[in-house]
């Protein structure tokens, strides 16, 4: 599950911030409906994340995505395949560098950073890293029960200054297939060190979806495309279009092989998967008020961008809640009615729908979100006058008490993060 993710020094993040889904102890507001808990600890259920427009919160979320691409793409560096290089997907990524924090002169020459906690069979482990100009300038992976473990430490780019302990330890005599622009975890678990590919398979688990890009088709797979998904989707596509009858949905799958051939790499494939969506909405059709028939419609073409919406958001949903993982979404409101976005949100907030205590991270404007919110799952992004965004928690500002109206002290400013429209002249 996931615990916090940090950042510094990219997008509009200077100095390092970030998020925790771990409560505080004294907090004892909604604790029985807001979050759940794991050995001595409760984690919240949903993590909210408010801001005025610019303010980063999207850039947060791309953050982690930017994490996730460059875990992915040490494996395809480390491969030494001159043909997948030139697969122009993964040229693309490889020829997008990271950006630094771009107002101030000295941010472009130092690193940026990344930093991910999660808990698997309550142990935590934090898995960090700092690159600069492509090259991996630290790497550390602990991990803690009652105490704290190294398992991996790396002080430079070379492969020589990596100390690999316990769960990692049977990596050392493959060590040296770590390039200078490549982790040393996602290597671990390409060449099937169990650790790391549990580690990493959780972090490649989060999902995260943007609300506001509403032209492309949901990330339907085999997986959730069958009749009783559609089922489940339709009876909340229905709240938002009564008039749906039912979906139909085609998938064009298409693999893209390469094998990695390198005798170190043990003779692995890197496979690209592509799938091309096809969605038909059903109609019922009538004459004076009977039905007589049904028509079939492009769904990307005649639904309304709020149903549109719903959709691409409801798959990755339910996958999340059958499979007790983390979704990122953002702007979660987008497009959608307050109370429509009220029932997504209470997907994970009831034990009902949620068994498997599954988590949503999500960016907001929807001010009606901040009823009945505990003060350590609210968090502000707010940018200053020299373009640095920190996040703060809502608890960590003084003299908010549980009982306060946390929806009309945002809106009157009490908490920053929102435009400032009293400087207008």
């Amino acid at each position: 599950m996931f615990v916090s993710f940090l950042v510094g020094n990219t997008g509009p993040f200077k100095d390092i911030t970030g998020i925790t889904t771990v409560c505080e102890s004294l907090k004892k507001e909604f604790l029985e409906r807001n979050t759940f808990k794991i050995g001595n600890y409760n984690y919240n259920k949903i993590s909210y994340i408010y801001g005025a427009n610019g303010s980063g919160k999207t850039n947060f979320l791309s953050a982690l995505t930017k994490m996730q691409k460059i875990i992915v793409m040490s494996t395809v560096l480390g491969s030494n395949n001159n043909k997948l290089l030139e697969v122009p997907a993964i040229k693309k990524e490889l020829s997008s560098p990271i950006e630094t924090f771009k107002f101030d002169v000295d941010s472009k020459s130092k690193e940026t950073f990344f930093e991910i906690q999660i808990l698997l069979d309550e142990i935590l482990y934090s898995y960090s890293f700092a690159i600069q100009d492509g090259k991996i300038q630290r790497e550390l992976l602990t991990k803690k029960k009652k105490r704290t473990e190294i398992l991996i430490k790396r002080i430079s780019p070379k492969y020589e200054d990596i100390i690999l302990k316990s769960g990692l330890a049977s990596f050392k005599n493959m060590v040296s297939v770590v390039r200078d622009d490549a982790l040393c975890l996602a290597m671990a678990a390409m060449l099937n060190n169990s650790l790391a590919n549990k580690i990493l398979s959780e972090i490649m688990s989060y999902n995260v979806i943007n609300m506001a890009s509403v032209g492309n088709a949901p990330n339907f797979d085999e997986d959730n495309t069958n009749e009783k998904a559609i089922k489940r989707y339709l009876k909340y596509l229905r709240i938002a279009d009564p008039t749906l009858t039912n979906l139909k949905v085609d998938l064009e799958s298409k693999l893209d092989k390469h094998i990695l051939g390198d005798d170190d790499l043990e003779n692995k494939e890197f496979i690209i998967k592509n799938i091309q969506v096809s969605i038909q909405s059903l109609h019922a059709i009538y004459k004076k008020h009977k039905r007589i028939g049904e028509i079939e419609l492009p769904f990307l073409k005649y639904e309304s961008n709020g149903t549109i919406r719903m959709l691409k958001a409801l798959p990755a949903i339910f996958e999340t809640l059958d499979m007790g993982n983390t979704l990122f979404i953002d702007e979660i409101e987008n497009g959608l009615h307050p109370n429509l976005v009220k029932l997504l949100i209470n997907l994970f907030n009831f034990k009902e729908t949620n068994k498997n205590n599954a988590q949503l991270v999500c960016t907001t404007h929807d001010t009606l979100l901040l009823d009945e919110v505990r003060r350590d799952q609210v968090w502000f992004a707010d940018k200053n006058i020299f373009g640095e965004t920190i996040i703060k928690r809502l608890s960590d500002y003084p003299n908010v008490r549980g009982n306060d109206n946390i929806r009309v002290k945002y809106l009157q400013g009490v908490f920053g993060a929102i435009p400032n429209i009293l400087d207008l002249k």
